[in-house]
């Protein structure tokens, strides 16, 4: 079997890293999979040469499924890909949507497409699911699981945590939009800071920030008085990454998550896989992916008092039995395995 992924956004991280991890993933099933960037947006420069993924436009595109023989192609959130994507007239491609978007703007884009041509609609969790089939009444929803990378983000032993009024870790990730939250995130670091004195704060994401919004943020960590407290990281390698998850729950720290909404909640998984315990906004998704566990602690991101309650019930240990056994879940449940059984279910209909 040959498949092609085909999307608009060569970012590092989010969706193209969970392209690489479903590439990996199909190729250790014995499944040659190809990938198609309409953009680069930093992803080229950080891949080692590999015939199998693609940059280029429309017409890029149109040429290489002409040139090649897929057996599927399975377009994210491109709308303008899908015809691109059907192929020659000699030889039609079956051609699958794959829907990650979950904002309304995002979503605003189906109601402009033909779902009766594809060949099927998918979507990472059953939450995306219940959004996209208000969208396209007429077509069945599937839900193929993302993939967690278990082999970088796993639990390793730990020294004990910080005594209290040694300097606690924090951890944020993701892109400097509004989507994201990040302005609330560093007011809750300035909570925290007022709470535990001694904090630090890393900030990891925002590489293609323009620079009056990274402007924007120092201006505002400045006004805050927490400027020697946030560490931003634009963008970091995934073994590092991990290396920061353990660390902050080392020092008696956590990951907080202040998103308007997700998909998945790639990063809030890895964290909880590398024991990094959650304080994170109660979304719907977050409550169908993440098992019920210490280390999570779902709130009301727009309530300082829960974020303040949660982030003193940190103090509490989680045991190495208790990570163990949320890393095992997640992984049974989001690992590659899972992945590749239920897309070839998908694809062939068995």
């Amino acid at each position: 079997m040959k498949l092609l992924y085909a999307y608009r956004y060569g970012i590092v991280g989010g969706v193209s890293t969970q392209l690489r991890l479903r590439q990996q993933a199909l190729a250790n099933a014995g499944i040659e999979c190809h990938l198609f960037f309409s953009q680069d947006n930093g992803l080229r420069q950080v891949l080692t040469r590999d015939h199998r993924i693609h940059f280029g436009t429309g017409s890029a595109l149109k040429a290489l499924v002409r040139r090649e023989s897929f057996d599927a192609v399975v377009v994210i959130d491109s709308p303008e890909l899908l015809g691109p994507a059907v192929g020659p007239i000699w030889r039609r491609n079956a051609v699958y949507l794959d829907v990650h978007t979950t904002t309304s703007n995002g979503l605003a884009y189906l109601a402009d497409i033909d779902t009766s041509s594809l060949a099927g609609v998918m979507v990472p969790t059953n939450y995306s699911a219940g959004l996209v089939a208000k969208r396209i009444n007429d077509h069945p929803v599937k839900v193929v699981p993302n993939i967690l990378n278990t082999e970088v983000f796993l639990p390793v032993a730990q020294s004990p945590q910080n005594a209290l009024g040694e300097a606690r870790e924090f951890i944020w990730v993701g892109k400097l939009d509004d989507h994201k939250n990040w302005r609330l995130a560093l007011v809750y670091t300035r909570l925290l800071c007022d709470l535990f004195g001694d904090v630090k704060m890393h900030m990891v994401g925002g590489y293609t920030a323009p620079a009056e919004r990274a402007e924007e943020f120092f201006q505002l960590a400045y006004r805050l008085c927490i400027s020697d407290r946030v560490i931003w990281l634009d963008r970091v390698e995934n073994t590092t990454l991990a290396e920061l998850y353990r660390r902050c729950a080392a020092s008696g720290g956590a990951m907080l998550v202040t998103s308007r909404d997700e998909s998945f909640g790639m990063a809030a998984a890895e964290a909880l896989l590398c024991g990094c315990p959650l304080i994170a906004n109660e979304l719907p998704v977050f409550r169908e992916i993440f098992p019920v566990s210490s280390m999570v602690h779902l709130v009301d991101i727009w309530q300082p008092e829960q974020i303040a309650d949660a982030a003193q019930q940190l103090t509490t240990s989680v045991t190495d039995g208790e990570v163990q056994h949320l890393y095992t879940q997640l992984s049974r449940r989001y690992g590659p395995k899972s992945f590749v059984e239920t897309f070839k279910t998908l694809l062939t209909g068995t």
